[in-house]
């Protein structure tokens, strides 16, 4: 079944909540573009976004961050655990690491920018942006979403051998998947020896500051792929499905491999995993979790045909199920776990990986 279809015939009836008065009448004209979005009201403030949902009963909310009386993170508490609503964050504040961060924390569509493009084709662009966060937001599974706890970890000095070649583990995920990355990489621990490279869906303006705020969760580094980044054990790299990631050798040590940005494409989770595949071979571990479409699979196809092990999230507990309800049904998944499951089973795999690869030497 095509993706789309998950998407609901009538109007995506939405609740567009910003201080500003001129976006609340910008936001509507952006999404009234849409045939089938319908804006139903909107609100100045956070508390006025409760009290409106009340009587207009929104399948999407879009919400600024920065508001009086009830600002936007205190509205998604309520928002969440109040009425499960799918909300979108159209907020200017793109590049503030705390704000971006606890959003999706918590759970939101995504965290994108208020239009201010500096040319037409970059305006246009953010425009059709909010587009299309709204209409996808229709079919969020909401009732599968965990906020992830927000208990700061006690800095560990990386004692690992940087000499070695670690396994490594590319995650997978588009739409609303940061929340999972962080629920699964959060539990492993601080002497956790592989790798991860990890592809989500979020605004590059975005990534660097998510990084420096998600480092404070978990007891590993976390480094955005920006430019190429030697791969290190013990360490995270997180690119955005906008730009892609590969991995390839480095640029001033070609028998030591790095992580780039790469060329757009349209299947960004394949390119990554079949280039983990490629350097890595039977020490390499595809993740795939929520998301929509059917990127993946040619890549988890290839991680399985080289020795390595696939993974993906249970279905039930995806806020979009697409990616790994087709990667199953392809065939390409090995095993099929929760978050708290995927966690403990990288772990034992990149330990028996190591030391499997210790007796043989």
């Amino acid at each position: 079944m095509s993706f789309l279809n998950e998407f609901c015939a009538s109007p995506v009836r939405t609740l567009v909540v910003d201080d500003a008065p001129l976006m609340r009448k910008v936001i509507p004209q952006i999404l009234s573009k849409h045939p089938e979005i319908e804006v139903v009201g909107t609100a100045a403030n956070g508390r006025e976004c409760l009290t409106k949902i009340l009587d207009l009963r929104p399948d999407v909310v879009t919400l600024d961050m920065d508001m009086p009386v009830m600002n936007g993170i205190t509205t998604i508490k309520n928002i969440m655990v109040r009425y499960q609503i799918p909300i979108v964050i159209v907020s200017s504040l793109i590049q503030d690491g705390y704000f971006a961060f606890e959003a999706l924390r918590l759970g939101v569509v995504d965290f994108v920018p208020k239009p201010s493009g500096s040319s037409d084709g970059a305006l246009e662009f953010d425009e059709e942006l909010i587009r299309q966060r709204v209409h996808a937001a229709s079919s969020m599974h909401v009732q599968c979403v965990r906020r992830v706890r927000r208990k700061k970890r006690k800095t560990v000095s990386n004692s690992l051998d940087e000499s070695a070649s670690p396994p490594v583990v590319v995650i997978g995920t588009t739409l609303a998947g940061p929340n999972s990355i962080m629920h699964i990489l959060s539990r492993l621990g601080s002497n956790f020896p592989g790798t991860v490279i990890c592809l989500q869906e979020i605004h590059p303006r975005i990534l660097a500051p998510f990084c420096s705020c998600f480092h404070e969760i978990t007891p590993l580094e976390v480094l955005p792929v920006t430019q190429a980044c030697p791969l290190r054990p013990g360490v995270v790299y997180i690119a955005s499905t906008a730009t892609g990631a590969r991995i390839g050798p480095s640029p001033e040590e070609p028998h030591e491999l790095s992580v780039y940005v790469a060329e757009p494409t349209d299947s960004p989770i394949d390119r990554l995993f079949e280039s983990a595949a490629d350097h890595f071979r039977d020490n390499t571990c595809g993740v795939l979790l929520s998301g929509l479409g059917t990127s993946g699979v040619e890549g988890m196809r290839k991680i399985k045909e080289t020795g390595g092990l696939t993974i993906c999230k249970h279905q039930e507990g995806c806020v979009y199920p697409s990616l790994v309800a087709n990667a199953i049904e392809q065939g390409v998944v090995d095993v099929v776990l929760t978050e708290h499951g995927i966690a403990n089973r990288l772990e034992s795999w990149v330990k028996e990986k190591i030391n499997m690869s210790e007796s043989s030497s």
